[in-house]
């Protein structure tokens, strides 16, 4: 390569001097035999210059089967010494648009990715007249589900970080804070500071990609979402095995400021014994177990409806515990545009021996389905499911985006052992319509059934939701 840019540049010195050589110098025969001799010499040196350009090239054809110069040229520049060349080094910043603005040296080892997402929701609920008077008026109402700015990327290629704030609630909220490093012995990596408990197929599944609005009665009973601890996964046979395990703290006040530790053990395990990518199936069963012990010695569990904003209608109050032991098992089959998931979770509690009271165990479960009309499928990476891309994105031109059915059917049972927190079922039926891979609708028809002491009501509604993440 380094020859064949010389002799280029030597014949274009050439061909420059060429003019001057022409046109000689006054003077007669002696004037005329002079240029006549230095217009050979040069001839002569372009003739073999042009002999060492044709070798060469056929040279470097016949060591790169790809074509000869092109490639060649191309290999240079993105070498070190063409990115030299160009003035490119190798921690200088490349920016583009990858799910989000994205900054990236050219060998990967920096990165910083600036996303964010806003979910709108407008709900209208109609509610039993006993409800509303046992529990709160469910009116109308809007709001941002949730405002996020979210930072992230990797720092001389093994450390990452995530900086992920909350704008949709007052205080403002922490959500996903960390710092991690990935590449230790056995593929492993360890991560510390506020983020999810690996707890649930729906929960660890981002907002972004689940399917319904809002997450199960049962999930949102049992699955603790963000806390401070730290946390070694590692993921094995080609992504078929996956794993956590960490240990957390409670943190009542979002991730903002310090609490005391109260080691709450949380881990889970997920394999998928059938992945075929190019088929589009997969099976994914999963396991999960928290062993948990509350610094205040006590515990609540209370869930809303299926509903954004709208009052809690389960609820234990506040009862005393010891310590708790919280099973989960999940499974979910892919075959092209159908999806069927389930999960079912197991909470037993222990009274505090030095203030004797109920030892409940409570229960929760939900299985849901959805139809890909438009015929796409849910991608599946690392234990959970990911972002849709759109056959046909929907566009002025005529793209229609991605149509996709769902149902959920969802139960919980917070009555045992004298704790009165009520049963609960919900059904939601609806429709998704992904205009692109970051932007969707979302419309639900939830009824919820509540019986609760001597309440047995209910209360349904119709919700919107327009989302757009990135």
């Amino acid at each position: 390569m380094k020859r064949i840019a010389g002799g280029l540049a030597l014949a274009a010195g050439l061909l420059a001097f060429a003019p001057s050589v022409l046109a000689g110098e006054p003077g007669g025969a002696e004037g005329n035999a002079g240029t006549d001799r230095r217009l050979d010499e040069v001839l002569a040196e372009l003739e073999v210059q042009r002999t060492e350009i044709r070798s060469l090239k056929a040279r470097l054809a016949a060591e790169d089967g790809s074509g000869g110069v092109a490639d060649a040229v191309k290999k240079y520049l993105e070498s070190e010494e063409g990115k030299k060349a160009l003035g490119r080094g190798a921690h200088d910043f490349k920016v583009f648009w990858k799910e989000g603005l994205t900054f990236e040296t050219s060998d990967k080892a920096f990165s910083l990715k600036v996303q964010g997402r806003i979910m709108y929701d407008m709900v209208f609920p109609d509610a039993d007249d006993d409800l509303e008077a046992a529990v709160a008026d469910f009116d109308p109402i809007v709001g941002f589900r949730r405002l996020r700015v979210e930072m992230g990327g990797t720092i001389h290629e093994n450390i990452y970080y995530q900086n992920t704030i909350d704008f949709s609630a007052t205080p403002h909220q922490l959500k996903d804070n960390l710092i991690g490093i990935k590449g230790l012995p056995g593929g492993l990596s360890f991560q510390a500071g506020y983020f999810k408990e690996p707890v649930g197929l729906e929960e660890l599944t981002s907002s972004k990609y689940i399917t319904f609005m809002e997450r199960s009665i049962a999930t949102n009973a049992f699955a603790p979402a963000h806390n401070m601890g730290a946390m070694l996964q590692g993921s094995h046979m080609d992504d078929r095995l996956n794993w956590q395990f960490g240990d957390f703290t409670d943190h009542a006040a979002n991730g903002v400021g310090p609490v005391q530790w109260q080691h709450n053990f949380t881990g889970r395990i997920c394999g998928a014994p059938l992945l075929d990518r190019d088929r589009k199936m997969v099976l994914h069963l999963g396991l999960s177990v928290q062993d948990r012990s509350p610094e205040t010695e006590n515990d609540r569990v209370r869930v809303r409806p299926e509903m954004p904003f709208v009052a809690r209608t389960l609820d234990t109050g506040t009862f005393g515990v010891d310590s708790e032991m919280i099973i989960g098992l999940e499974a979910a089959f892919v075959s092209g545009p159908i999806s069927v998931q389930g999960e079912f979770y197991t909470a037993d509690f222990e009274d505090h021996p030095d203030a004797p009271g109920p030892s409940p165990s409570f229960s929760g479960w939900y299985l849901q389905a959805s139809y890909w009309v438009t015929g796409e499928t849910r991608p599946y990476k690392g234990g959970t499911f990911g972002r849709v891309k759109p056959k046909s994105d929907f566009t002025p031109k005529g793209g229609t985006g991605a149509l996709e059915l769902k149902a959920r059917f969802a139960s919980l049972d917070l009555d045992d052992d004298g704790i009165m927190g009520g049963e609960g079922d919900d059904i939601t039926v609806g429709a998704n319509w992904h205009l692109n891979p970051n932007t969707r609708v979302m419309l639900e028809w939830v009824s919820h059934d509540v019986d609760r002491g001597t309440l047995s009501a209910g209360v349904s509604a119709v919700q919107l939701r327009m989302q757009i993440d990135f």
